[in-house]
């Protein structure tokens, strides 16, 4: 359940990708500014052929930087409009984090990414109607259960046509389009207002 309300609850996301490698003296800020624009447009496009319109949108940009020579790079944030000087004292300051040092080599540039979001989904918890204790009007019929050793009639219910507070008493079935709930004899199922059945053992 836990992974279908999370499937149910997260963005629709397209990522571009392209390997780029140039070192920072062969690229100017322009040309990075329209590579990270051509990839964000890709993505776009994609979510927009999934029904996310451009004004829903939202994108962020990382680029992966190393220094010329090294075998490793960092990925950094930035956006169409920061600069190769801006980018490289980024990168040199999460060099210096990561690993306390600075090399004098040039920085160079080796893949950059944009990513488009489309907004959150808005799910909203359900909220059952209230009722009685009597849950007749969600019975659909009968059916024979095997239980402690014999045969024994339990109604069975419809669970998209329970209210909250209505009590199931065993035995009993609730029935729905993915799931089989039995109610033993001796028990009872309490229907919360979030569509949750509490069953527990009645009162001697």
């Amino acid at each position: 359940m836990l992974c279908a309300y999370g499937d149910a609850t997260t963005s629709l996301r397209d990522e571009a990708a392209r390997t780029y490698i140039r070192r920072f003296s062969q690229l100017t800020d322009t040309e990075l500014g329209e590579l990270l624009t051509e990839l964000a447009e890709t993505a776009a496009r994609t979510l927009e052929a999934e029904g996310v319109d451009r004004a829903d949108q939202s994108a962020t940009y990382h680029v992966d930087v190393r220094y010329h020579g090294q075998g490793f790079e960092i990925p950094i944030p930035l956006t169409p409009d920061t600069g190769l000087d801006a980018l490289g004292k980024a990168f040199d300051a999460e060099h210096e984090r990561l690993f306390s040092f600075l090399l004098d080599n040039e920085h160079e540039l080796v893949s950059a990414r944009a990513a488009v979001s489309g907004p959150r989904p808005n799910v909203q918890a359900v909220s059952l109607a209230p009722g009685g204790e009597d849950p007749s009007a969600a019975v659909t019929g009968t059916h024979e259960i095997w239980v402690e050793g014999g045969w024994t009639e339990a109604a069975v219910h419809d669970r998209s046509a329970l209210l909250a507070g209505n009590v199931v008493r065993g035995p009993a079935i609730v029935v729905e389009m993915d799931s089989t709930t039995l109610v033993l004899p001796g028990h009872a199922a309490t229907v919360h207002e979030s569509g949750s059945l509490l069953i527990r053992p009645l009162e001697a």
